[in-house]
């Protein structure tokens, strides 16, 4: 026997018009005020470029959810989809921390809340393939497909433009030249800066986005390079673990240098760290960025003044939370 088909009912279109707007709130919000370190947890502990991540999810949000206005039928599909996608991301989240996810931008919305009202509006979306919204004239979905586009592609490039002011992360490099420039603190001060070791293979310390906040030119050639904030535990654990190994077999252990990203000033908690390895150098990078972007611990290994290994540390149950 043939299943019936879906009755229609008025207010289907509507719902997905309703579902569209919302995720179409999210994307002007991070169009506007979206960082680097507004995003979800899964993001904080990979190596995508953050910039690129921000840039690739208003792209998405606006062309899909201005595609949902125009078509409701079509656009349902793809509204779904996403709202799928923000669901897992937070539940993720939400199991590793307690911190805003950023799905608004620099709105400090708790994580459990947007969970909850994009579960409640995935369901409405949902109920409409039971209701099904009037078909669509392919000149529609054309327009729908042609505006989201347009609205996306537009809203993408605001926010590029935007975070490549706000955001330092790069430094031009010197190879070739004769002799590398003094150092010297930059006059342009952005909001937050990207360290993503894995970026840095092969590259001088000096010409990193490390080398740019701090002078390099005092490391050691050879060095195993330690970035934690005093304030993480599992920072905190990782230097004391390293602290043992270097006391038990003092003859192989590398030569550290502590890099330290600025406790925030409004952190009022615990700070952690207490033993530290013996140490070569121990760095603060300076507090006058608002934001590292970056979740430690980090060790990276540099020989010869190049960065040869990169590697983050993983909090204890981070593994298996990911799966």
């Amino acid at each position: 026997m043939a299943k019936p088909a879906p009755s229609a009912h008025p207010f289907a279109p509507h719902a997905v018009r309703l579902a569209a707007l919302w995720v179409l709130a999210g994307a002007a919000s991070k169009t506007v005020s979206g960082m680097p370190t507004d995003l979800p947890h899964f993001f904080a502990i990979s190596d995508f470029d953050p910039i690129a991540v921000v840039v690739l999810g208003v792209f998405a949000e606006s062309a899909l959810a201005t595609l949902a206005l125009i078509a409701p039928r079509v656009g349902r599909i793809p509204i779904a989809a996403l709202l799928t996608l923000f669901a897992v991301l937070l539940v993720h989240h939400v199991a590793n921390t307690d911190a805003s996810c950023g799905c608004f931008g620099g709105a400090q919305i708790p994580a459990p809340v947007m969970l909850a009202t994009d579960l409640a509006f995935l369901a409405l979306v949902g109920w409409t393939f039971r209701k099904e919204p009037p078909r669509a004239s392919a000149p529609r979905v054309l327009a729908g497909v042609f505006a989201g586009l347009l609205v996306g592609a537009g809203a993408a490039a605001f926010t590029d433009n935007r975070l490549e002011r706000a955001v330092g992360g790069s430094v031009p490099t010197a190879e070739g030249t004769a002799a590398a420039p003094a150092w010297r603190m930059p006059t342009e001060i952005p909001d937050q800066v990207l360290l993503r070791p894995l970026t840095w293979m092969g590259k001088p310390l000096a010409q990193t986005p490390l080398g740019t906040w701090v002078d390099t030119a005092a490391f050691p050639a050879k060095a195993r390079l330690i970035f934690f904030y005093k304030s993480c535990n599992h920072c905190a654990a990782l230097l004391k673990e390293l602290a043992e190994k270097q006391a038990a077999d003092p003859a192989s252990a590398p030569s550290y240098v502590l890099v330290q990203l600025p406790t925030p000033a409004a952190y009022t908690g615990k700070l952690f760290v207490e033993t530290v390895p013996e140490h070569a150098l121990w760095v603060e990078l300076p507090s006058v960025i608002k934001a590292y972007v970056m979740t430690p611990p980090w060790i990276v290994d540099v020989d010869g003044g190049k960065v040869v290994r990169a590697e983050r540390i993983p909090w204890p149950g981070e593994k298996a939370a990911g799966k």
